[in-house]
């Protein structure tokens, strides 16, 4: 039986250890997006990831590559890369898709969820409305994630793969673009009695009221998004 040289193990050795030292840069900068630390328009350089993990400029250069493949970055040539600012109609469009895309998602969800997870929906509710329409900037914090995992466990009660791959897809867009909206608290509330409405459908297995409201409630976010939209530039025409 062939034996592997000890060339070959340090091969596949260095191969894992660079694909893990993309992932870390990738993870990082992708964080940072989201989280906000890096905003719409910044800058990002390899040297500063790079002093940031410790890491040589290769893994990092491909991380960077990467996020611009998934369209989180724009990359220029003697410019680096920069966190992508989206356009008014740029927005008008990512939301046109997510509304289709969910809409049907929670259509389905109404016919296939299993009592578990809708009993799971009315205990992250009941944790995201624990504090009231508070809009201050910890708990807005603290219910971001509450919701994201609200909307995931219907996708996923849908039980179809494709159309939660493509919404999958546009998570990461839809939480940076979410970053820009500014909350009120008749907005915030709003979303609660849209989240309840969403639930209430779910028990009575009716997907087209969910489909209903999944649309209405999406059409509410992408009002406030656009409401606070500063006039469309489109930093992505240079490329």
């Amino acid at each position: 039986m062939p034996t592997l040289s000890s060339d070959t193990y340090s091969l596949s050795s260095d191969l894992t250890t660079r694909a893990s030292s993309v992932q870390q840069a990738y993870a990082y900068v992708r964080d940072g997006i989201i989280s906000g630390r890096f905003p719409e328009g910044a800058r990002i350089t390899e040297k500063e990831v790079s002093e940031a993990l410790g890491l040589s400029r290769t893994p990092v250069r491909e991380g960077l590559r990467l996020l611009v493949a998934d369209g989180l970055l724009i990359l220029r040539a003697n410019a680096g890369a920069t966190v992508r600012t989206w356009t008014t109609q740029e927005i008008r469009d990512l939301y046109a898709v997510r509304i289709l895309i969910e809409s049907e998602l929670a259509a389905l969800a109404a016919t296939r969820m299993s009592p578990a997870t809708l009993a799971e929906l009315h205990e992250i509710q009941d944790e995201m409305e624990s504090r009231g329409p508070d809009i201050s900037a910890s708990n807005l914090d603290r219910i971001a994630p509450l919701n994201r995992n609200f909307h995931a466990r219907i996708s996923e009660s849908a039980g179809n793969a494709r159309l939660l791959a493509m919404r999958t897809k546009g998570v990461d867009i839809k939480i940076i673009l979410l970053t820009r909206r500014s909350y009120d608290r008749a907005r915030l509330a709003r979303t609660f009695q849209h989240h309840r409405e969403l639930i209430d459908a779910f028990t009575s297995r009716d997907p087209e009221w969910a489909r209903a409201v999944m649309h209405g409630h999406l059409r509410s976010a992408q009002f406030a998004l656009l409401e606070r939209s500063s006039p469309p530039t489109d930093q992505n025409a240079a490329r």
